[in-house]
């Protein structure tokens, strides 16, 4: 009989240790790619539905092309409506279904009670203050989104929409999802320096990816991000298939890396070398911060939590610079909003609070708008 020798013990590399002061949410990076995917494709297909439908409407007088061009809000508003629907159904699948936790207890959903109409009044609050904080920067006379607003029928729907419905998923996106996994990531990594170099390193190839991206024609550019999709998903089933392997850190960066590589193309020479130069500032700041003794949790909690709250505030921006034409006058107005609505998440742990003050926010912007073009009669007053 012949004694076969004994087999080798798995060795599992040990577990980063989570800051106890930081965000903790059942689902991680990779759910939150998932679900981003989900809106992506969402959007895509309830686009395509809605164009299809308007052009071949009886009422519409436009082509293809300046349709494409032009979509309007009768596409992109059940579009958009639709998709945050999916959206949000993917989420409570994923959190109630897989990780069998209480959807509305995990992404911290907790009525303010009687502060209820204080958090919507400061929202208007908010409008008007940075309404007069803009007059004093480069803000465009027209802007792309200024396409949606020729017509009542076009006003009306962006105002329900803009009111009752952003608002409100993108809340949970934003606040509710995706700060939570990124306080929790940050907090941590910035316990462990030598995370905090591959941080580093990693943000430099990202701009230096970007940079490349943003100088290649269309063409070569989305064949380059397409073999680095392919490359990041081979990678990712290879350490998948290993004990231990930790595919979801291959995947996230793999993705970031393309995302920015993309997104880098859809911003102005002057907005690019900003972001550039904004990354290898962020990838120095690390590079110090690594070379530094491991710090405590406290002061882990506060740099990850920082973070946390500037990336958070700075993507909710991101999201409508198409809207806004890039413009950077704009897009600051926005961040700063971001950025109250953030805190507002951090202070209370709660997502509801940021929630009205943001319906709050886009209500009065509405308002102001109603009126000023006598109830949407004459939309030309936007833009004189």
């Amino acid at each position: 009989m012949q004694i076969e020798p004994p087999a080798e013990p798995v060795v599992t590399p040990p577990e980063i240790p989570i800051n106890p002061r930081a965000e903790n949410p059942p689902w991680s990076g990779l759910d939150l790619f998932l679900i981003g995917l989900v809106l992506v494709v969402s959007l895509f297909f309830f686009s395509s539905v809605f164009f299809v439908l308007a052009l071949h409407s009886p009422h519409s007088s436009s082509s293809p092309a300046e349709l494409s061009k032009s979509p309007g809000p009768l596409v992109i508003v059940p579009a958009m409506t639709l998709a945050y629907m999916v959206m949000l159904a993917a989420m409570y699948v994923l959190v109630k279904r897989r990780y069998q936790r209480a959807f509305w207890q995990a992404v911290g959903w907790r009525w303010p009670g009687d502060w209820w109409l204080g958090y919507i009044i400061s929202g208007g609050l908010l409008a008007v203050g940075l309404g007069l904080l803009s007059r004093f920067l480069p803000i465009p006379k027209s802007l792309p989104m200024d396409r949606f607003f020729q017509d009542r029928q076009g006003a009306f729907l962006m105002m329900i929409f803009g009111v009752a419905v952003a608002p409100f998923a993108e809340e949970i996106l934003f606040r509710g999802f995706l700060y939570p996994v990124l306080d929790r990531w940050l907090q941590t990594l910035f316990m462990t320096p030598r995370e905090i170099r591959r941080g580093g390193v990693w943000i430099l190839i990202t701009a230096g990816w970007g940079f490349i991206e943003h100088q290649l024609p269309l063409a070569e550019s989305v064949l380059l991000a397409v073999l680095v999709i392919l490359a990041t998903a081979a990678l990712f089933m290879v350490r998948s298939m290993k004990p231990g392997g930790r595919a979801q850190l291959v995947l996230l960066p793999g993705t970031a890396l393309v995302a920015w590589g993309l997104a880098s193309r859809s911003l102005g020479k002057q907005g690019f070398e900003s972001a550039t130069i904004a990354l290898v500032v962020l990838a120095s700041l690390l590079a110090a911060i690594s070379m530094a003794p491991s710090v405590k949790a406290s002061a882990a909690g506060s740099w990850g939590r920082f973070l946390a709250v500037l990336i958070t505030s700075g993507g909710f921006a991101m999201v409508h610079s198409e809207q806004l034409g890039q413009a950077w006058g704009p897009l600051l107005v926005l961040f700063m909003v971001g950025l109250v609505l953030t805190l507002a998440r951090v202070v209370t742990r709660s997502i509801t609070p940021g929630l009205l003050v943001h319906m709050g926010y886009n209500l009065t912007l509405f308002t102001l708008l109603y009126l000023g073009t006598d109830h949407f009669r004459h939309l030309e007053r936007m833009t004189q």
